[in-house]
């Protein structure tokens, strides 16, 4: 859902620094600065290394054109490398992809206390995740969030995986809070990866993993944009966006809001638009965050989506077997 915020100012254009590919094993957590000693020149990351195309290839080039500031996070599976490139240093706010976090911290609370899932968890709380994620109501994810333990809580669940670059936010009089929790694509990706790969191991189990992949397979059409674009087809336009492909799994959670720091009317107001999510099938296996900021007031949302489509094309062609 739409997160109402306040002012914002435009970013600097800033060409796209390429952060790095990094090989790791699969059963470590990735530093949150994972890559930055990797930092190259502006567009290093269109260039193959050694005969290898990135799976990155051209991402760079096409958000040359684009205005705000993207954050891009992949992990493939196949490769085991993170792949991470920036167009910029602001501060990325999550709107509702933090939803996924505040249901990783319940099914890990259920979890502890030995409760079956799904089927051991109350009719009550069980509509409020499907409500939380696959219609994105910010309502339910209020509720969830504050009965589980409020800021104190998702930032005790989010050091568990880590991320070391995530900053949840907390409710204020006029505020419930977690919409401008600040964080990173990389920070991202290690959440999907949790629910993708269960890693790291002792955070969620298969039960756990399963229930909340099979809520983000079911978001709405209306919200099913960004990372299903490329996987599900090309054609991603708006109301209902990519339609499903039986031979890809896309699960995933999208977050949009203008910016919390505005203090102009709403629709005079740059946006924050967000896809993360996981795929699997025809031949590739990844985990991908796309995070954007300040795009232009009035059409932000719109704009943010199309560059976050572009983006996941990209991507899901550069991987192709």
């Amino acid at each position: 859902m739409s997160l109402a915020g306040k002012r914002g100012s435009s970013a600097p254009a800033m060409r796209c620094a390429f952060l790095g590919a990094i090989a790791v094993l699969a059963t470590l957590a990735l530093p949150a600065a994972a890559g930055a000693s990797a930092r190259a020149a502006p567009g290093d990351c269109t260039t193959s290394k050694a005969g290898n195309p990135s799976p990155l290839d051209g991402v760079c080039d096409y958000l040359d054109a684009r205005k705000g500031v993207v954050q891009v996070a992949l992990f493939d599976h196949d490769s085991g490398r993170l792949y991470a490139l920036s167009t910029g240093d602001d501060k990325q706010y999550t709107a509702s992809i933090v939803k996924v976090g505040i249901l990783g911290e319940w099914l890990h609370a259920y979890q502890l206390d030995g409760v079956e899932i799904p089927d051991g968890i109350g009719y009550s709380i069980k509509y409020l995740m499907q409500r939380m994620i696959e219609n994105s109501d910010n309502a339910a994810a209020t509720s969830l969030f504050h009965f589980g333990g409020g800021c104190d809580a998702l930032t005790r669940f989010d050091a568990l995986l880590p991320l070391d670059s995530t900053e949840v936010a907390c409710e204020s009089p006029t505020y419930y809070g977690w919409g401008n929790t600040t964080t990173t694509a990389a920070d991202q990706v290690r959440m999907m990866k949790v629910f993708a790969y269960g890693k790291p191991k002792h955070v969620l189990g298969q039960d756990a993993r399963s229930y909340g992949r099979q809520l983000m397979e079911s978001v709405e059409p209306a919200q099913r944009f960004g990372v299903t674009c490329g996987p599900w087809g090309t054609a991603c336009d708006a109301p209902d966006f990519a339609p499903p492909d039986a031979d890809v799994t896309v699960a995933l959670k999208n977050g949009w809001k203008t910016l919390p720091t505005c203090t102009q009317p709403v629709d005079q107001c740059p946006w924050q638009v967000n896809s993360i999510g996981s795929v699997n099938g025809r031949g590739r296996n990844y985990v991908l965050a796309v995070l954007t900021t300040h795009d232009p007031a009035g059409s932000g949302l719109n704009y943010g989506i199309d560059t976050i489509q572009h983006v996941s094309q990209r991507i899901w062609s550069n991987l192709s077997p």
